[in-house]
């Protein structure tokens, strides 16, 4: 079975973590292609002023930590990977996750993933979980589905992106202005169209625990809401939910 690029965000100075991850992706049959992360605690004020946005950060998303830029400049690595290397597709994991016992099936260029989208689309595929998604829209995937999600899609720990998606991060999501996983953000600014897979094939593992992002994360400022704001949430909560959205599962059930 020919398989698609597995890239494996990784810090160099994890190798824990990194042999951790090779046994694991081993036993799925997956050879994966090691990105070395940047360390945003260990960059210079240079770099920082030339890799950061720091004052369209505060509009966009808010106080950003070292980590969390430099997490947002790893994945926008492999995006550049595959450009500079014309990856039609590929599927993205960091190193401190858990797969589903069929997650190989998605690499599978002919059967996979990679047959459902065109690499001209500007597709990512979140593979961890996701609460919410419409009925309508859906494709089959094997026994999963693809949906389209409702509502906050977060995490970079696992999912799947292809080659016009990945150019169009590299060419307007630098310098950095939010983290990594502000998936809403970049569709809204019309660089993805977004996705979700159901049953999810990826979730956190107990590494996940034990993050320097999570621990230098600081509180974002809540936006004021207008009342259009409110009543559009009221209209989403009391209609849109009940008729046209699902609660997705979560496997396995009552993992993070």
């Amino acid at each position: 079975m020919a398989q698609i690029p597995c890239f494996v965000v990784n810090l160099a100075t994890a190798t824990q973590r990194r042999e951790a991850m090779q046994r694991l992706l081993a036993q799925h049959g997956i050879a994966p292609q090691w990105f070395d992360a940047v360390d945003g605690r260990t960059m210079s004020a240079d770099d920082m002023r030339e890799h950061f946005a720091a004052d369209i950060a505060t509009r966009v998303y808010g106080p950003m930590s070292r980590s969390e830029i430099g997490c947002a400049l790893s994945h926008l690595g492999v995006y550049r990977r595959m450009v500079d290397q014309n990856v039609p597709c590929a599927v993205v994991l960091e190193d401190d996750v858990l797969l589903a016992e069929d997650v190989v099936s998605l690499l599978d260029e002919s059967a996979g993933l990679a047959s459902v989208f065109c690499a001209k689309e500007p597709i990512m595929v979140q593979l961890t979980h996701v609460e919410r998604g419409y009925r309508v829209g859906a494709h089959t995937i094997g026994t999963r589905t693809i949906v389209l999600p409702h509502g906050g899609v977060w995490l970079a720990s696992g999912y799947f992106i292809t080659l016009a998606a990945a150019k169009q991060m590299v060419e307007h999501a630098y310098p950095v202005c939010t983290v990594a996983d502000h998936w809403r953000y970049f569709q809204q600014a019309g660089l993805v169209r977004l996705y979700a897979l159901t049953p999810n094939a990826v979730w956190e593992s107990a590494h996940s625990q034990d993050s320097a992002i999570a621990s230098e994360r600081q509180p974002r400022v809540r936006a004021k809401r207008s009342v259009w704001d409110y009543l559009r949430r009221v209209w989403d909560r009391l209609v849109v939910r009940k008729l046209f959205v699902k609660k997705l599962p979560r496997y396995p059930a009552g993992k993070i």
